[in-house]
């Protein structure tokens, strides 16, 4: 059994932080918006002469800084040349259920033992750490 170096576990654990974020702001941009906040949104003028709070604003540039840090999100995946890792990345992380247990939701979906989930998952965000950036690649030479 080979030890993990301690960076291999800090990379795991920041890559995790990232694609936990990625459910939050995919969570939030498919988030309903309230019909009283954006009812005078009609024609740009407001429906009374008070100010317009300025939550629809922050609103839809969280949102668009959402959507950007999903698309980065996704193409980080995307680059990467494991289909396996990718596609239990995407179960977990990306397109699964949001549930109080999306680990074993993945392993229902993906059809394996906890066993061999564990491990695949612990591959996965190692390799996808360089992908998001997480760590450099290491060069031939060292």
């Amino acid at each position: 059994m080979e030890l993990l170096s301690i960076s291999d576990e800090k990379d795991r654990e920041a890559v995790e932080d990232i694609l936990n974020k990625y459910r939050a702001e995919r969570g939030f941009i498919k988030a309903p918006v309230n019909p009283k906040i954006t009812s005078a949104w009609g024609d740009g003028t407001s429906a009374s002469t008070v100010q317009r709070p300025m939550y629809a604003q922050q609103r839809l540039e969280r949102q668009a800084s959402a959507r950007k840090f999903c698309d980065w999100c996704d193409n980080c995946i995307a680059s990467m040349p494991k289909q396996s890792h990718q596609r239990l990345l995407r179960v977990r992380y990306c397109d699964g259920p949001e549930t109080d247990t999306p680990d074993g939701d993945a392993m229902n979906i993906l059809d394996i033992s906890s066993a061999t989930y564990t491990r695949r998952k612990k591959n996965a965000l190692l390799a996808a750490a360089w992908y998001f950036g997480v760590t450099p690649r290491k060069s031939s030479e060292q």
